[in-house]
């Protein structure tokens, strides 16, 4: 029975420790002084570093691609404008329309790039909402299991 008690009290103990290092690698202050303190980019804080980085990379990325396609389509509208105001009056209704349609698809590819945007910005909120289930859920575990069930 003594051996029982002693093997469950270790295991909750080490339940215990690991879910506390979670928790408290969860809540680090700061990501950029974490990766400064951290001497390896192989441990816990270095991953979630390289991760942010590259979560910051790819929205930098992805808004100088979405700027660059944004004013690609606004020269081409203002190209049908200006062919419009010298176009004879039976191709007006077609240029028209064109350029009606590029309009359309300007909005459509903002609205969808803004969105794009949101949801990479928060993706590293995402990633900390996580970090702090897991330790929750390693809490929970530890107290279940100290309580005589899992």
């Amino acid at each position: 029975m003594k051996s029982r008690l002693f093997f469950r009290s270790m295991l909750a103990i080490s339940l215990l420790t690991g879910s506390a290092t979670v928790v408290s690698y969860a809540h680090a202050a700061d990501p950029a002084a974490a990766t400064q303190n951290s001497t390896s980019q192989n441990d816990f804080l270095g991953n979630l570093a390289q991760k942010e980085d590259r979560a910051n990379t790819r929205l930098q990325n992805y808004q100088a691609q979405s700027k660059a396609a944004q004013e690609q389509r606004t020269q081409k509208i203002q190209s049908l404008k200006d062919q419009y105001t010298n176009a004879p009056a039976n191709q007006k209704a077609r240029i028209q329309k064109q350029i009606n349609s590029e309009r359309d698809k300007l909005n459509t590819t903002r609205t969808e790039q803004t969105q794009r945007l949101q949801t990479l910005k928060n993706a590293p909120q995402e990633q900390k909402n996580r970090l702090n289930a897991l330790g929750k859920k390693s809490r929970t575990d530890a107290s279940n299991f100290l309580n005589g069930g899992l």
